[in-house]
């Protein structure tokens, strides 16, 4: 059993595991994947909708094919003696276009960043220019990602 969908039977285990490989999977390719009527995966959906167990319908972007060669995972330190929050530094860290994702964390650094880049220049840039500019950034540790999934 897969213990992430515990709380949630079967059908609706499988309809979601349809829906994170691809989002655009229309009711009737779900039906007939699941041997099931469009209705039921059409009043399963709103329901799992409605309960907020799906929050949203995205899109995987190919970051690379729009130019950006360069990721990374960039840890932060914060700085409690600086006068912003955690996580109104969070919230301000969000706000810059190459931040792709960004967690409060726990652990010896506070603060993870998923980074995208067009070039190593431009986040050392980035790094150097801005993120240890910022107010409540205290320490930083980058780690470029060599491959992903």
């Amino acid at each position: 059993m897969n213990e992430k969908f515990s709380n949630i039977d079967e059908i609706n285990r499988k309809i979601l595991d349809i829906l994170k490989r691809n989002a655009k999977t229309s009711l009737k390719e779900i039906s007939r994947e699941l041997n099931l009527p469009i209705t039921t995966v059409y009043y399963r959906l709103k329901r799992l909708e409605k309960e907020g167990i799906i929050e949203a319908y995205t899109i995987k972007i190919n970051y690379e094919k729009l130019g950006y060669r360069v990721r990374a995972f960039i840890l932060i330190k914060y700085d409690p003696s600086s006068e912003i929050s955690q996580k109104d530094l969070l919230k301000k860290l969000k706000s810059f276009e190459n931040v792709e994702e960004a967690y409060i964390i726990t652990g010896e650094y506070d603060i993870l960043l998923k980074i995208i880049s067009k070039n190593i220049e431009e986040l050392s840039t980035f790094i150097l220019d801005v993120l240890r500019n910022i107010k409540g950034v205290k320490e930083t540790v980058t780690m470029i990602i060599l491959r992903g999934s």
